[in-house]
């Protein structure tokens, strides 16, 4: 027997389950597609999922992760004859890896692209880079004070950089 929400048709392990899947990152529209594996419910169209967020959404555990500092670096991978290269964002003090991303050519667009995935997931804080030309014009697409890391913020760069090959 599944509980339902009063005056609700759809059980609450469907509505919880969109909810999870919204929070994990999924579009509303790639959350009711989603929901095809419960055969037995009738299909939800993403404004019913777009309302079960409105409504429940206040309740949700899940939090932001608190950050000081963006520390970003990029470096090549070679893969034959192909070269990549990986871009990585930590944070100051926790030196955990906030994002990764993976681009064929080194330039503002890409830091760019990258450090806008960052802000809509952290917000805006502080960049602090090795100095590379294309970080100081996405910066200020962005509206971010950009400093070139000390030797302790490139250390703590270098060993995420160690840990991740």
């Amino acid at each position: 027997m599944q509980i339902r929400f009063e005056r609700n048709r759809t059980s609450t392990i469907v509505i919880m389950y969109s909810l999870y899947l919204y929070f994990l990152g999924l579009s509303l529209r790639k959350t009711s597609r989603a929901l095809v594996i419960f055969k037995d419910e009738n299909k939800r169209s993403y404004v019913s999922v777009w309302n079960w967020i409105q409504r429940f959404g206040s309740c949700q555990v899940y939090k932001r992760k608190l950050v000081s500092a963006f520390i970003m670096d990029e470096i090549v991978i070679q893969n034959g004859n192909q070269h990549f290269w990986l871009w990585i964002c930590i944070e100051l003090v926790h030196s955990s890896v906030l994002g990764i991303y993976i681009s064929e050519e080194r330039n503002m667009l890409v830091a760019e692209r990258f450090i806008r995935s960052l802000l809509s997931k952290y917000g805006k804080h502080t960049l602090h880079t090795d100095g590379g030309n294309w970080y100081p014009e996405a910066c200020n697409v962005w509206r971010l004070k950009h400093y070139v890391y000390s030797s302790f913020e490139k250390s703590l760069m270098e060993r995420v950089n160690q840990s991740i090959f």
